[in-house]
């Protein structure tokens, strides 16, 4: 389902649905709970999203999306390869400021409950985060900002991985400023100048 063909309830329904997924897991909620949410029935948000899997597929593609461009904002800019790092990690912030963890971060704990049609688009997900990771990470080395041996892509998976983990962590022990220090230990790590 592409942005622009959703209707008004349908993206009521998925930010409903995405802040009870991120605060308390996708086996934590039920369609009764989006429906006292919006204040819509049942019956409506069936008529939509028929089972809950096109729910969470839904909701995965539009988070993914909603990501992608996150990304595309972060490139366009003319920001060295440390603060485009730095604004990565302020994606992760955001969400731990509303109480919850990435989207992906949930469903990828639940991987053996997930539907196999959720299994490609979440590894996607990471691969591409992997991937635009080791892009930034790899120009930081080029342009001097970072000093780090080994491979960037194996790099930005520990970023990744230091960062989805960071934000359970953190949300956890309700302490965000963790979350910051983590993240001024990652730009360190990598010998952020």
């Amino acid at each position: 389902m592409m942005r622009g063909m959703r209707t008004n309830t349908q993206d009521e329904i998925l930010n409903a649905a995405q802040a009870l997924a991120q605060q308390r897991g996708f086996n934590a909620f039920s369609y009764a709970d989006i429906s006292a949410a919006i204040g819509i029935r049942k019956a409506s948000i069936h008529y939509h999203f028929p089972s809950k899997e096109d729910l969470e597929l839904a909701l995965l593609l539009r988070y993914v999306e909603q990501f992608d461009e996150a990304l595309l904002a972060i490139d366009q800019s003319a920001d060295p390869p440390a603060l485009k790092l730095r604004r990565y990690g302020e994606l992760y912030r955001r969400t731990l400021s509303l109480g919850a963890i990435c989207l992906c971060g949930m469903m990828a704990s639940d991987i053996a409950a997930l539907p196999a049609m959720l299994r490609a688009p979440l590894a996607e997900f990471f691969v591409t985060q992997t991937n635009w990771l080791g892009g930034v990470l790899e120009a930081g080395r080029r342009n001097g900002e970072f000093v780090f041996a080994g491979d960037s892509v194996l790099r930005a998976r520990s970023v990744l991985a230091s960062l989805q983990g960071g934000l359970i962590v953190a949300r956890a022990l309700q302490d965000a400023a963790l979350f910051d220090a983590l993240v001024d230990d990652l730009l360190a790590g990598i010998g952020h100048r």
